[in-house]
């Protein structure tokens, strides 16, 4: 499939998944020591197997996409997929937890705002959007966020 920003919907939702699934198993840690220690390390494991899922993802996405939404560190969320991958020992559990905190509750927001004006514009179908609704797969993207 050749990439386009009118097939970049289900990547926009993937990443938000991702980052719901993040967020929740952060919820309740007061700092990255207890994060990083939470059930034997599980939740930072599963975090940091969707940061990669992020970064992967964003390498899917259509060039006319993350050029129209620069304000996106793109190419940051790229890069830390690559540091995830080829370095997992070397990850600091302080900065996994910053990003957590500060970065993906900005990126939360971005993309709901760019689901939601492509939907208005027409360039995302919202048909498919109204199927993803349904999938169980998508079941922690705040889809009453998005107004169309």
């Amino acid at each position: 499939m050749l990439a386009s920003i009118r097939n970049d919907l289900m990547y926009c939702l993937n990443m938000l998944e991702s980052i719901e699934k993040i967020l929740l198993y952060a919820h309740n840690c007061n700092d990255a020591e207890e994060f990083y220690q939470l059930n034997e390390q599980l939740n930072f494991n599963a975090t940091l197997n969707l940061l990669a899922n992020l970064g992967e993802t964003v390498t899917k996405l259509s060039p006319e996409l993350k050029k129209k939404y620069s304000e996106v560190s793109w190419k940051q969320i790229k890069d830390f997929r690559n540091k995830v991958v080829h370095d997992y020992l070397g990850l600091d559990a302080f900065i996994v937890y910053d990003i957590i905190t500060t970065e993906l509750p900005f990126l939360k927001g971005n993309l709901l705002k760019i689901i939601e004006f492509e939907l208005k514009i027409k360039t995302f179908d919202g048909q498919e959007f109204e199927i993803a609704k349904d999938d169980f797969y998508y079941r922690h993207v705040p889809f009453h966020r998005i107004n169309y």
